[in-house]
């Protein structure tokens, strides 16, 4: 089948934040840079207040609220965008979209709490019953931590829930705090939340926002909570969909400030973010099992002027690494949409031109924040019906 790169508008997740001792859940911070006007939120004094809000004013997607949700699909060579449908919302929310596997794309609404999966090829969309897992009791600390992943050795779609529930110290200061986790799968198919009784590798903290699946295993970026001599601070934590267990993965010297996961042609690559006039340095997984790092710079040409910064968000058919710089109105370009491909054989840098997309509705009147809500990746044609789920 034919694949297509899908551009849906929507947000991801990261932590929160400490602030003179005081913890900022990760929706107070992006309620407050959103409120504030595109040119200041732009400027150096916000992005130098700590490097968790510069993180957030470069995340090519943050969390925004939004009233609905549309799917456009593109082709590799750059053809005209096709609205697929779009995906109305009760009442605006934050949203956060997970990786897309096999075509179908997962996300949540965090208020109302609704988990969704979408498949833009067949515009069906199905809310997942409510998970059985109990909210917590600080609301900000409890919303979950989903991964989508597929089960090559059951052909089966999976949901793995995490719950981190905040728990105060007995002094009551967020300075203070210790997690609790809860864990649970929903298999597309069953109409019901599974409890897994599973141990994290001790003392990782595994559960970030934004898990990869790769050939079956889900992968997050870790940091343990007390690395010593024999414990490495950085680390890659997988949960293997098939065996249902937990594994770690160590990271090669390079990438150990690497933020992002990617899945590239089948195979796990540590990145970051590829600022201007600095070649990209990303670490590709060649052979999971003796855990096999090769080393791959992106060097664009001297001619080719980078905008911002770009992202590594997958690879193509033909094996060319997709680049993207997020459109964001948290980044100085006007540009909303520059798409490269990268031949690692050839060593060469090409770009694509995106039409027929609604700039006017995606950047609004006064080019707010609003406009950070698109998103880029590499997407599969899929006849996999959701109905019945």
């Amino acid at each position: 089948m034919r694949k297509k790169k899908c551009t849906h508008g929507i947000s991801s997740g990261n932590t929160g934040e400490m602030v003179n001792d005081v913890y900022l859940p990760h929706e107070i911070v992006i309620n407050i840079l959103t409120r504030l006007p595109a040119r200041v939120v732009g400027v150096g004094q916000c992005k130098c207040t700590c490097k968790h809000w510069r993180a957030l004013i470069e995340d090519p997607t943050p969390a925004i609220n939004f009233d609905k949700i549309d799917f456009f699909s593109v082709g590799y060579e750059g053809e005209s965008a096709q609205r697929l449908f779009t995906f109305p919302t009760q009442e605006k929310g934050w949203y956060h979209i997970k990786q897309s596997v096999n075509g179908l794309i997962c996300g949540y609404l965090i208020k109302p709490r609704t988990i969704f999966i979408v498949n833009p090829t067949t515009k069906e969309v199905v809310t997942l019953p409510q998970p059985s897992m109990p909210t917590g009791n600080c609301p900000f600390f409890s919303h979950p931590r989903l991964a989508f992943g597929f089960d090559p050795s059951t052909k089966q779609y999976k949901v793995f829930n995490v719950y981190r529930t905040l728990h105060p110290s007995a002094n009551t200061e967020f300075a203070e705090y210790s997690y609790c986790y809860q864990y649970e799968i929903f298999t597309l198919g069953t109409h019901s939340w599974r409890k897994i009784d599973v141990v994290p590798p001790s003392p990782y903290f595994p559960f970030g926002y934004r898990g990869i699946c790769v050939n079956g295993v889900i992968h997050w970026r870790s940091t343990s909570t007390k690395p010593s001599s024999t414990i490495d601070k950085e680390v890659i934590v997988a949960f293997d969909l098939k065996d249902e267990r937990f594994r770690v993965i160590p990271l090669p010297d390079g990438p150990s400030a690497k933020p992002c996961l990617r899945e590239l042609g089948g195979h796990l690559a540590a990145c970051e973010y590829f600022p201007e006039d600095v070649p990209e340095e990303l670490w590709i997984l060649e052979d999971c099992e003796n855990w096999v790092w090769v080393k791959v710079i992106i060097t664009p040409p001297r001619n080719f002027v980078l905008a911002d910064f770009f992202h590594t968000n997958g690879a193509i058919q033909t094996g060319e690494i997709l680049l993207h710089r997020p459109p964001t109105a948290l980044c100085s370009s006007p540009s909303l949409f520059d798409i490269c491909y990268y031949d690692r054989k050839k060593s060469r840098m090409r770009t694509i031109d995106i039409t027929g997309l609604p700039l006017s509705e995606l950047m609004g009147p006064r080019r707010n924040a609003r406009l950070g809500k698109i998103k880029v990746s590499d997407c599969v044609e899929n006849l996999f019906s959701l109905r019945g789920i």
